[in-house]
């Protein structure tokens, strides 16, 4: 079972760019909105993915390491 979840970890090794990408998609152009109200919810909510992301790359990245 051990080898099993590690081969999948390693296979699954860059999921987690996923929502780096996605959140700085959503990043740029919220940027750019006129609005200051919907430009500080729209950089809040695309900031998500991208936390989500970065927290997922480094617990992997942990877990590899031992």
């Amino acid at each position: 079972m051990r080898d099993m979840m590690q081969a999948c970890m390693k296979k699954c090794r860059w999921c987690p760019i996923i929502p780096l990408i996605f959140g700085v998609v959503l990043f740029l152009p919220g940027y750019f909105l006129n609005a200051e109200t919907v430009r500080i919810l729209w950089l809040v909510f695309s900031c998500i993915p991208i936390f989500m992301g970065l927290m997922a790359l480094i617990m992997m990245n942990t877990m590899f390491k031992e």
